[in-house]
Order: structure tokens, then sequence, then C-alpha cells
């Protein structure tokens, strides 16, 4: 068992663990996933303890476990919250069809500024680190962030191919060959903790990448197959 891994049996005092999801609109829940997002992305899934999250949090022991049955609960909810946050980041919820090149360039900008900051690559080596003993946490991950991306993105090419804007015969398969292109390797250089490309790059990275995806993409008949 990983230390400070908690299973579902009562925890002192003889209180029983809830195993419904945690109430988000509770003071209490929201410190104790403030503090314990700090604390896994700092020193990952294995080093942080329960009684950590408690002395950081605020919050009892008691409380803490009313609210998450242990610490992998804990850790799911902490990164799908996180993935939520980044997922409606990546996808603001103004991003319109009508211009589709200028929509795409937006939604890479903000896929490439989310993907490369500190946290978000904090959060992706502490999920990395944390499939080993929690397995599961893998499917939650992705499930919370690149699959959420992934059908955002297709609905849009939806729409895009529905207008005549696009012709697009498989919208997923689309989306997912769009972040390909416009995501490069910058997931792994951050992973690896490696030195990111000059922005000038990376800026030409996202253009070359989008004109190439409209390229493949474009309606030459200039109607929809759906009219």
């Amino acid at each position: 068992m990983t230390p400070g891994t908690r299973t579902s049996n009562p925890p002192e005092g003889g209180m029983k663990s809830v195993e419904a999801r945690p109430d988000r609109r509770s003071r209490k829940v929201e410190q104790i996933l403030v503090a314990a997002c700090d604390l896994f992305l700092e020193h990952g899934f294995d080093a942080v303890t329960m009684d950590m999250v408690t002395r950081v949090s605020g919050v009892s022991k008691a409380t803490l476990y009313v609210h998450f049955a242990n610490k992998e609960a804990l850790f799911e909810a902490v990164v799908t919250d996180e993935a939520k946050r980044i997922t409606d980041t990546i996808w603001l919820s103004d991003v319109e069809v009508g211009d589709v090149p200028t929509a795409l360039n937006r939604v890479a900008r903000n896929f490439i500024d989310i993907f490369t900051a500190s946290r978000c690559v904090q959060l992706w080596r502490a999920a990395i680190g944390a499939v080993p003993r929690f397995p599961g946490i893998g499917r939650v991950v992705f499930e919370a962030g690149p699959v959420v991306v992934t059908e955002r993105l297709a609905r849009f090419f939806t729409l895009a191919d529905e207008k005549g804007l696009l012709d697009v015969p498989n919208p997923t398969l689309a989306a997912r060959q769009f972040v390909s292109i416009v995501r490069g390797d910058l997931d792994v250089r951050g992973i690896l903790s490696l030195e990111l490309p000059p922005k000038a790059e990376i800026e030409e990275q996202i253009e070359e990448g989008i004109a190439l995806f409209l390229a493949r993409y474009q309606r030459r008949d200039g109607m929809s197959r759906r009219s």
C-alpha cells in the first residue's frame, strides 16, 4: 500500500467515510481540494499523505474522510477539477464557427499557452507518477482532459461542415489531428523538463499547423454535404 494511502475503512473516531461525490459548494471541500492540489502538484501522488492534507487545509481528519474515502478518491477529485479548468480555458464559450481560421487560431493558442504552463505540466507528471499504484487515474485524466477537448473540437468541425465552411467526413479524427499538429512535441518537452522552442518557433508551428489542417479540410465545392 502506498504510504499515506488509506482504505475505505472508517478513520479515527469511528466516523464512516462517504462514497458519494464531494459537494463542491462546501467551503470545507474547497479548502481540502485547494490544499491537496498544491500538495500533489508539488510533491507527487506517492509523497502526499492525508495527514499532510489536513494540516495544510486546516480541516480535521474526520472532516477530510467524510468527503474523501481515501487518497485515491481525493487525487481523482483534484485531477478532475484541474482537467476541467484546463479544458474550459482552452475552449472558451464564445468561440464561434463563422470564422474558422480565427477560431482555430484562438483555440490553438489557448491550448499551447495552458498546455505549456507549469501547473499543467505538474499535473501531467503527478498523474503519470500515480499510474503504477493507481492505474485507474490514467483513464480519469484522459476522459476529463483530452477526450473533452476532442469532443468539443469535433462538434465545432461538425457545425463547420454543416455550414459548408469545411469538408470534414470524420470530425473526431479531424479533432485528434488538429491537436496533434499544433501540439507537436511540446508536451514531451514539458514532461521531461526540456527547454521549449523560442516563441517565434512555436508561433510558426501553430500557424503552419492550422494552414496544413485547413488545406486538408477546405470545402472545394462550396456546398455542405448535408444541405
